[in-house]
């Protein structure tokens, strides 16, 4: 895709690990959507403060992907 159009490409839809996203953005993806495995960071929490840190270290896992690819291109 990004041979013919100079528009960011991000990819979504089922990506929910962190080798998830270091697959795509090995691929040279500018963004990486994740959605519903949010959702069930939060829905799977017994309180809404537990659902905050379950978010929060499932993003960080993601980040830490993401970086470790970005900082090897």
């Amino acid at each position: 895709i990004k041979q013919v159009t100079d528009k960011a490409v991000a990819v979504g839809f089922g990506i929910s690990t962190p080798d998830h996203v270091r697959q795509v953005a090995q691929w040279g993806a500018d963004g990486v959507i994740i959605g519903s495995a949010m959702v069930k960071q939060l829905g799977e929490a017994n309180s809404p403060r537990e659902g905050l840190k379950r978010l929060e270290v499932y993003a960080k896992s993601l980040k830490d992907a993401l970086h470790a690819v970005i900082c090897t291109i």
